[in-house]
């Protein structure tokens, strides 16, 4: 009797375990949302690094931020504070060992710098890549910050601006893209079509804020097809990036219960869900988070 039910419970665990492995067999390759399935598998993540200045040099702060990283998947960080850590010759050594420890460890593929101006492309980066021989330990793309519709230049001249940096890239021996960063289309409003051609016909890629409690497409869906407009009428398909933040004027709550993939799968999927003029001639490749020291206090790397 006991050899019985030895048997019954031992036939019992390998129904089960087949069914589970059938069941885990027929999970989705990629998460759905509501029905529209998200290909998560080589989609863009990136993040700000803000406080470099603190944290470049001191190999335990460098760790802690590159390991949170990796936590997080991103392949691309946008770094700040480079005057600060450029401003002299004397501060190449530790950045070019911070990036090539985050290329070479941590899994990151693309190190940004983050200027507010083309004098600072063709000067400060220009002069800090020429220094170095290794191209891991290079910025290999370029981002314009300058806050024109925050009234921090005209749009005339920040578009100057990211013309300069723009043909500074061209004219690198290893070409380097241009990216940009918007807000609004205004300082003057009016001229939303005026604004995206001179954006969309100088960057490779542009990141669109969506800077709010609980990030929606419907916040970025006007900017978003004027952009696709211009593009258009460029024969061009442009690459958006979705720019959260996690500051706690915007997304840190949201955040704390929400994981950064989730919320992009949530807005991307109500940006396939929608139709406007243009939106063939934008490709989405992925999210990138405002900054990492308020989104290591949202999202805090788990031990596993």
């Amino acid at each position: 009797m006991k050899n019985h039910y030895l048997f019954i419970i031992l036939l019992s665990s390998v129904f089960l375990f087949t069914q589970c492995s059938e069941d885990l067999s027929m999970e989705p390759s990629s998460p759905e949302h509501n029905g529209l399935k998200i290909d998560l598998s080589s989609i863009y993540r990136g993040v700000y690094l803000d406080s470099l200045k603190y944290i470049v040099g001191d190999q335990g702060k460098e760790n802690a931020l590159l390991q949170w990283c990796q936590y997080n998947s991103f392949t691309t960080v946008t770094c700040y504070d480079l005057y600060t850590l450029l401003a002299t010759s004397a501060g190449y050594p530790k950045v070019a060992a911070f990036i090539r420890k985050a290329r070479t460890q941590y899994g990151i593929t693309t190190v940004t710098a983050c200027m507010g101006s083309a004098n600072a492309f063709t000067t400060t980066i220009n002069n800090y890549n020429a220094s170095r021989t290794d191209a891991l330990e290079k910025f290999d793309y370029a981002n314009l910050e300058l806050e024109w519709w925050n009234k921090a230049a005209t749009f005339k001249n920040y578009l100057k601006e990211l013309q300069g940096i723009n043909a500074w890239g061209d004219a690198q021996t290893t070409q380097i893209p241009t990216e940009t960063y918007i807000g609004w289309f205004q300082n003057p409003t009016g001229q939303e079509l005026t604004q995206a051609t001179g954006i969309v016909s100088n960057t490779d890629r542009i990141l669109v804020h969506d800077y709010q409690t609980t990030p929606t497409f419907s916040y970025m869906k006007s900017r978003l097809q004027w952009l696709g407009k211009a593009a258009k009428a460029q024969n061009k398909i442009q690459k958006i990036i979705f720019l959260f933040s996690a500051e706690p004027t915007f997304s840190f709550n949201y955040f704390v219960n929400n994981s950064f993939d989730n919320t992009y799968i949530k807005v991307l999927s109500e940006y396939q869900a929608a139709s406007f003029t243009g939106k063939e001639n934008l490709e989405i490749i992925g999210y990138q988070i405002f900054a990492q020291s308020e989104g290591r206090a949202a999202r805090p790397m788990m031990i596993q």
